[in-house]
């Protein structure tokens, strides 16, 4: 365990708060006992029947069905006998986790071409079978180090899966998978951006902007006030008054108390759903123009949260070293709110 070490004095508030948070910080870690780890995964396990059950969750299986359906037809008037490889690629390329859509489709592709034609190179001068089980000695040792790009990974996976089908003396089935691979990735395209019945393009992009937004003035409200109590009602409006009430609230806090676990659980939760917004708007972005377009102006709208919360946060220290609400604090949150409501 380490030993003590001495405490920093500081003469400025900011400092001093990054001290307390840093000792948190290290508390937390120290401390961490057996039931939170628990209690998170029965969270977790209800939050995940939620995604399921959601929106997000219908959606996602209707395009798994309906690329699953397609590619499954397509194989069977094929090949009926190998019609598996083509809905298993379809319905891998779907998963969400893997980046945007068009970019793991379009690196799906480019990497079974690339893998194809390396193979066919190494293959016409490689002695076989022994040449072919060194390749797929090979590939397997390079499988970690091509995770670092999917293109990459699907090439290497690509001139394994060959070898290992030449070696069990199919060789005709081995170009199949090409052809197969290319028109999974061509049925995901298509069916991964099908417009479908109640939705709409850029719905995930505002439904994480709109959770974000509420978080964050959520957290303005109560740091420009420091009752902890009155967080209802949002809205523009509202927030943009607080904003211009400041100088009337400045001095109240120290009166009415301050509750720093209130405030720390909304910080918490404006900056866990600024950084989901976040990788949403970055994955829109990553889209086909077409579809990225639907997300425009969500950056800038990000941009502007963010700012909103750190100077928040800024102007919660400042309340915590002096009791009141300072007026620069107070004036750059207005700006950020009439920003936002514009």
């Amino acid at each position: 365990a380490p030993g003590a070490l001495p405490a920093p004095v500081r003469a400025d508030a900011g400092l001093r708060a990054l001290d307390e948070a840093l000792l948190r910080a290290a508390e937390a870690f120290d401390g961490a006992g057996d039931q939170e780890p628990s209690a998170r995964r029965r969270a977790s396990a209800g939050q995940l029947l939620r995604r399921v059950a959601g929106p997000a969750g219908r959606e996602y299986g209707v395009r798994v069905g309906l690329s699953f359906g397609a590619s499954a037809a397509v194989a069977q008037a094929l090949h009926p006998l190998h019609w598996y490889w083509l809905p298993a690629t379809a319905v891998f390329l779907v998963k969400p986790d893997l980046g945007p859509l068009a970019s793991r489709a379009l690196c799906r592709a480019a990497g079974t071409v690339a893998g194809a034609v390396l193979f066919a190179g190494l293959a016409a001068v490689l002695p076989d079978p022994l040449g072919l089980v060194a390749l797929v000695a090979v590939c397997g040792a390079l499988i970690p180090i091509a995770t670092r790009h999917f293109a990459a990974q699907t090439a290497v996976v690509t001139v394994l899966v060959l070898s290992l089908v030449m070696v069990g003396g199919e060789p005709q089935a081995s170009w199949s998978r090409i052809t197969e691979t290319l028109l999974a990735c061509a049925i995901v395209l298509v069916a991964g951006h099908l417009p479908l019945p109640g939705g709409h393009r850029g719905g995930g992009v505002r439904v994480r902007l709109a959770v974000a937004h509420d978080a964050a003035h959520a957290y303005v409200r109560h740091v420009l006030s420091e009752s902890g109590g009155d967080t209802r009602g949002t809205g523009d409006a509202r927030d943009v008054r607080d904003a211009r009430d400041a100088r009337a609230v400045k001095g109240t806090a120290g009166a009415k108390g301050v509750d720093r676990h209130g405030r720390w659980a909304l910080r918490r939760e404006a900056y866990r759903t600024l950084a989901q917004a976040r990788a949403a708007v970055d994955l829109a972005a990553a889209e086909l123009p077409v579809l990225a377009r639907h997300s425009d102006g969500s950056r800038h709208k990000t941009v502007v949260l963010e700012r909103l919360v750190d100077a928040t946060t800024a102007c919660a220290v400042q309340v915590d070293d002096t009791g009141r609400v300072p007026e620069q604090h107070a004036e750059r949150i207005g700006v950020l709110l009439a920003e936002l409501a514009a």
